[in-house]
C-alpha cells in the first residue's frame, strides 16, 4: 500500500529551516510524539542526526485515532511500513500512548531533549497534554514544533490541535520565542 508523505508536503521546509543549526552535532536528543510511517524519522536521521552519538526517540501507538482519515487505515500495516523505513537507522522506537510515555519520563532528568515534535493525537486536550508534559523535558534553547496547526477546520474545535497549541503558547509565552506559524507552530524555549 502507498501512504501519503505528509512530512514532505507540510513539514519538511520547516525542519530544514529551523533544525539545520543542529546538523551533525554530537549528543543530540530528539523526541517525536506521533510518527506514522516514519518519513520525518528518515529525514532527521539522514540530514540532522548524523553524528553517531545522536538519538531519535519515536513514540507512537500505531493504533490510529478517532480522526476521520484513520478509520479505513490498517495501522498494523502502517507500523510495518515504519519499521521497514527505519530498519537501517539509529532510532529508539517506543510503542506507547504519548501521555503515558511522558509521565514515565518526567522524573528521569537524563531525558532532556534538543527538539520535540508533537504530532500524535490531534484533539485539543491531547495536544495540550503532550506539550505540557514534554515542556519540562525540553532543554533551554531547544525547539518544540507542533504539526497540523491548521488541520481540521471543518471539525469542532475540541477535535483539532490549534486550541491546545494556543492554550499552551499563551500559558508559557514568557518562556518561549515563536519561530514560525504556518501549517505548523514552532517555538524555542528561552
Amino acid at each position: 500500500m502507498s501512504y501519503p508523505n505528509w512530512f514532505a508536503q507540510i513539514a519538511q521546509n520547516n525542519f530544514t529551516t529551523y533544525l539545520s543549526e543542529y546538523a551533525g552535532k554530537e549528543n543530540l536528543r530528539f523526541l517525536q510524539l506521533g510518527v506514522y510511517t516514519g518519513d520525518a524519522s528518515v529525514w532527521l536521521c539522514n540530514n540532522i542526526l548524523t553524528d553517531k552519538s545522536a538519538i531519535l526517540i519515536d513514540v507512537d501507538t500505531w493504533a490510529g485515532s478517532d480522526e476521520l482519515d484513520h478509520a479505513e487505515m490498517d495501522f498494523s500495516a502502517v507500523e510495518i511500513e515504519y519499521k521497514k523505513k527505519i530498519e537501517n537507522l539509529t532510532v529508539v522506537s517506543v510503542v506507547s500512548d504519548t501521555v503515558e510515555y511522558l509521565i514515565r519520563q518526567r522524573n528521569n532528568f537524563m531525558n532532556s531533549y534538543d527538539f520535540i515534535y508533537i504530532d500524535a493525537d490531534h484533539t485539543t486536550v491531547s495536544v495540550l497534554m503532550d506539550a505540557e508534559l514534554s515542556w519540562p523535558l525540553l532543554k533551554s534553547g531547544g525547539i518544540m514544533a507542533f504539526d497540523d496547526y491548521t488541520w481540521g477546520r471543518h471539525l469542532p474545535p475540541s477535535k483539532t490541535p490549534r486550541p491546545g497549541i494556543l492554550l499552551f503558547t499563551e500559558r508559557h509565552k514568557a518562556e518561549l520565542d515563536t519561530l514560525v506559524i504556518n501549517d505548523q507552530y514552532w517555538i524555542r524555549k528561552k
